[in-house]
């Protein structure tokens, strides 16, 4: 079931319900980010999903829905410095063969906070981006994703 079917039954207006998939950059496949990279992180893809125009539930049912290959995140209240730190994480967390599936950037008006899910499960706490580092991101979604997706 996906976010549109959702919202159908939550009766949400039908743009609210779009699941909008934006690219950081040209998108390699789960395989390919799995590997260690040396190089940059820059070129590392994570999708994007622009839901903050969607319920906070919604999100968290999104996140925990495409958890299944890989971590996802959920990632409420940014700001633009949250969002850059967060994403570098997830880069790096990729390019160390710990990939994540996706991001969902939740509504701006909630309480700042960075979830991860895994499995279809909410693994963690709320974190509030605005005091974790980069480097704890990064570390803790490789202890996640070598917990719930060994290899």
């Amino acid at each position: 079931m996906g976010i549109a079917n959702l919202n159908r039954r939550a009766r949400r207006p039908t743009r609210a319900a779009a699941l909008c998939i934006l690219t950081l950059l040209p998108e390699p496949t789960l395989a390919q980010q799995s590997k260690p990279a040396a190089a940059s992180t820059d070129s590392i893809r994570i999708p994007l999903s622009d839901a903050r125009n969607v319920g906070a539930n919604s999100v968290r049912f999104s996140a925990r829905q495409f958890s299944s290959e890989a971590p996802s995140v959920a990632l409420f209240g940014a700001t633009t410095a949250t969002w850059h730190k967060a994403r570098a994480a997830l880069r790096q967390a990729a390019a160390e063969g710990h990939p994540v599936k996706g991001v969902f950037m939740g509504p701006t008006t909630e309480t700042p906070s960075l979830e991860i899910y895994a499995k279809g499960s909410h693994v963690t706490n709320p974190i509030d981006p605005n005091v974790i580092s980069q480097a704890e991101i990064t570390t803790l979604l490789r202890d996640i994703y070598r917990e719930y997706y060994p290899r």
